[in-house]
């Protein structure tokens, strides 16, 4: 992590704190909550009742971190409830973290809560719309493998790549399967869908649901060579053993078109959303 960056994240920090900070007790609040529940340090010799030195001596501890270390805290500061926080100013911190990471290049954006190596709109836009899809049509099983595929992917310092994949590539076959029973409202099908509810689930594919939500055989065709490389490197079993696993890169890409595929998949179950091309 470079100076520029690390002083923005404490410069904003610092502003949404001190900006609400009208009893003057905000930065020894802070600092207890962090060092009981974050950095693990001793608290008996804490400058309790001195702010301003406990506003330093959270500057020191901040700035000797290591870079995963800086991301984890400010996702301390925004859902741990013993972090002495102020739940406007986690607000505030919500609103303006992501602006401050862009502007200085970082390779992480904020999302549900959670710093997530994704350095673009597309794939923030890729899998936040995949969660609302998955929320409206309440399908909770495809809805928690996302989530820990993200949260495989977000690990830090080293992310759990072919575990992110692997759960990315299982809630993309828990949509495709739902579909396919009918579970979910597929477009032009009645109640029951068009197989039976004892029909296996098939992972690494959409070919089970393609004809039934209007996707051409090109878009199906190059759906299907993406999604059977999540299978090949998601080491489930019955995947031939022996595959290196991706690379931070790759699992980042591969758990974004997965995310992409299901908002695809979910938006063609519904009436206006078949056949619109592809």
């Amino acid at each position: 992590m470079d100076d520029a960056l690390r002083n923005s994240l404490w410069n904003l920090l610092y502003r949404v704190v001190a900006a609400n900070d009208r009893s003057r007790t905000a930065w020894t609040s802070i600092l207890r909550g962090a060092c009981l529940s974050f950095f693990k340090e001793t608290i008996d010799d804490l400058p309790v009742g001195d702010n301003e030195a406990s506003l330093r001596e959270l500057k020191r501890l901040f700035f000797g971190l290591p870079e995963h270390r800086v991301y984890d805290l400010f996702e301390f500061l925004l859902v741990d409830d013993r972090s002495g926080i102020k739940e406007l100013d986690r607000k505030l911190f919500r609103r303006g973290l992501n602006p401050v990471l862009e502007e200085e290049g970082a390779p992480v954006r904020l999302l549900r809560d959670r710093l997530v190596p994704l350095a673009d709109e597309i794939s923030l836009d890729a899998l936040a719309g995949a969660e609302e899809s998955l929320s409206l049509f309440d399908l909770a099983a495809a809805k928690r493998h996302m989530e820990s595929a993200l949260g495989y992917l977000s690990r830090r310092p080293d992310p759990a790549g072919q575990d992110a994949v692997r759960e990315a590539v299982i809630a993309v076959a828990a949509v495709v399967h739902s579909l396919r029973r009918g579970d979910a409202p597929a477009a032009g099908a009645g109640e029951g869908g068009d197989a039976p509810p004892s029909a296996g689930i098939v992972v690494g594919s959409v070919e089970p649901v393609r004809e039934k939500l209007g996707l051409s055989a090109g878009l199906a065709g190059g759906i299907e060579a993406i999604v059977a490389r999540c299978h090949a490197l998601s080491g489930l079993p019955g995947v031939p053993p022996g595959g290196e696993p991706p690379d931070p890169s790759e699992a980042t890409f591969l758990v974004v078109f997965c995310a992409s595929v299901i908002r695809l998949l979910l938006d063609r179950a519904t009436p206006a959303g078949k056949g619109d091309g592809g």
